[in-house]
């Protein structure tokens, strides 16, 4: 969509422009006249089903189309909407809020998103999403995306409003299968947001930073508007939105898995293990600044561990426990993980040395460190293919140990994931075909990898490799406070930049991601596997030839 549907507020500069003419994922052809048609199988999801039954009129594909049923009361405002969802008592909603600016509590003016989670009886409210934006001075009662599920198709619907007409934008099963990696054009406009056709809530793991949520309380601006009320009245903690958006992900990478064994494409598919496709998400520290502009203030010393090392490897922890969602494919014994760290009052005087700003002022974001991890929906993608055995640990393995020590946006990585093959039935059909294509491949990394798929005894020597990394980086965080506060904030710069160039489709405010003056620029630095020390990502990494 150009407006992303979970994750996104408004700068209020542009608030009452888009309250105005709110943009969404409109379509901008006429609709053929006189094509009205039941339409039921083709739009079976639970928004058609519930707020649409009986009758009601839906654009699809530039046809006219209509729910089974009639005196169904068609709803077309926020207002109607909410009222049919309260009318209907096997419906339960579940509000959340977020708003990049809501701890600077600016009153009325601070622009808001609201999320509502629709139950429609069967107890899983990830099935339906419903988003609307404004701010304190008043919610936009057309601006209203849906997305809701699809059994049949096994993908998500997208939905707006377009002159008063509800439109059927598109749906999860027209993302093709390589067109993240290749760089196809969108099949409709929400894709653009939403890559692989999933939900999207770029602070999915807690700290939960701009969302209300067991780490922050978002300030009521005191609004005079009715709607407004009824809305952040109900909020409930983001925390339990985290877990609806991880089950509708995990419905959606399903449905792409099965569209690629089908297509025998599953080679396009795997790619989400190598590249960034999906839309990462942000993860921080879970002690919120006592002061973010200016001066910055910070007790915290909690390092996510998703800035040294993958997720995959290792369920990271969080304040509230492992990450969600996580299947441990890999489960690497790392003992020294547990212990990553970070010097609090290093970390601030780093802050300064490297100029970083947040909203274009000194200072750092809501909570510390913040900084883009690789996406759940590629992990996802991941995991369901590894569940079919198309994937295995062993396989995972020896793919992250390519340049294992860049967490994400790993060019060396993704550049390998051009001599995947086309298709594969099983994981030993998979490693005879990546063996010999790699053994012609002159891609950097190439000799390495097909070293490591020829070796299947080789995962404790992964571990001890791995293991050495991290008890590197804390014996630095002991004896060079400074320089290693520096050297992970140049770390988490660089993730940055690669997240701004990629993503800047739904990066709306410069209250979201600190700037600084390094200059950063993709896959230019890393952190040395032996020193966690910085170095060029020129120089040869740990196994890149074997």
């Amino acid at each position: 969509m150009k407006t992303s549907f979970i994750s996104r507020s408004l700068l209020v500069s542009g608030l009452a422009a888009i309250m105005a003419a709110a943009p969404g994922c409109e379509s901008e052809s006429e609709p053929v006249e006189g094509d009205e048609q039941d339409a039921t199988a083709a739009i079976n999801d639970p928004f058609a089903k519930t707020i649409l039954a009986g009758g009601c009129s839906i654009l699809v594909k530039n046809k006219v189309q209509k729910t089974k049923g009639k005196d169904g009361k068609c709803p077309t405002t926020l207002t109607g909407v909410l009222d049919a969802l309260a009318a209907d008592t096997k419906l339960k909603t579940n509000v959340f809020v977020v708003s990049e600016e809501g701890d600077l509590n600016e009153g009325k003016a601070t622009p808001f998103r609201f999320v509502i989670a629709v139950d429609t009886g069967d107890g899983k409210a990830e099935k339906m999403f419903i988003s609307t934006l404004g701010s304190g001075e008043g919610i936009s009662e057309t601006f209203i995306e849906i997305m809701a599920f699809n059994e049949a198709k096994q993908a998500y619907a997208y939905y707006d409003i377009s002159d008063g007409q509800w439109v059927q934008e598109g749906d999860g099963s027209q993302v093709k299968t390589d067109a993240p990696a290749n760089g196809a054009p969108a099949a409709f406009d929400c894709i653009n947001c939403h890559t692989t056709g999933g939900p999207l809530m770029k602070e999915l793991h807690d700290s939960w930073a701009n969302w209300g949520s067991t780490w922050f309380s978002m300030p009521n601006p005191g609004s005079d508007q009715a709607l407004f009320n009824r809305l952040f009245s109900q909020v409930k903690r983001a925390d339990d939105l985290e877990l609806l958006v991880i089950a509708g992900t995990k419905a959606a990478a399903k449905g792409r898995v099965d569209k690629a064994v089908k297509e025998k494409k599953v080679g396009a598919l795997a790619k989400q293990l190598m590249c960034d496709i999906g839309e990462p998400s942000m993860i921080a520290a879970h002690s919120k600044n006592s002061k973010r502009i200016g001066k910055v203030e910070t007790f915290s010393s909690m390092l996510p561990s998703s800035i040294l090392l993958n997720n995959l490897f290792q369920s990271p922890r969080t304040g509230t426990g492992p990450e969600k969602g996580l299947d441990n494919v890999i489960n690497m014994t790392i003992p020294s993980l547990s212990s990553v760290r970070v010097d609090s009052a290093s970390y601030v005087k780093a802050l300064e040395t490297i100029g970083q700003k947040i909203g274009g002022q000194a200072g750092d974001a809501m909570f510390p460190m913040s900084s883009p991890q690789k996406s759940f929906a590629d992990l996802q993608i991941v995991q369901e293919l590894v569940s079919r055995n198309l994937l295995n640990k062993d396989v995972v393995t020896d793919v992250l140990m390519t340049d294992f020590t860049v967490s994400t946006f790993s060019k060396a990585r993704c550049d390998l994931a051009a001599t995947l093959p086309k298709n594969w039935t099983t994981v030993d059909d998979l490693r005879t075909q990546w063996i010999s294509a790699l053994g012609t491949s002159t891609v950097r990394g190439a000799k390495g990898l097909k070293a490591r798929l020829e070796t299947v005894t080789d995962f404790d020597g992964h571990s001890a490799k791995v293991e050495t990394y991290i008890k590197a980086c804390n014996t630095r965080g002991t004896a060079e406070k400074d320089a290693y506060a520096v050297d992970l904030l140049t770390i988490m710069s660089q993730h940055r930049a690669a997240f701004t160039e990629t993503y800047s489709h739904v990066v709306e405010s410069n209250m979201l991601i600190p700037s600084d003056n390094l200059k950063s620029k993709p896959n230019a630095k890393r952190l040395n596997p032996t020193t966690c020390k910085i170095e060029n990502a020129t120089e040869k990494f740990l196994g890149e030839e074997g």
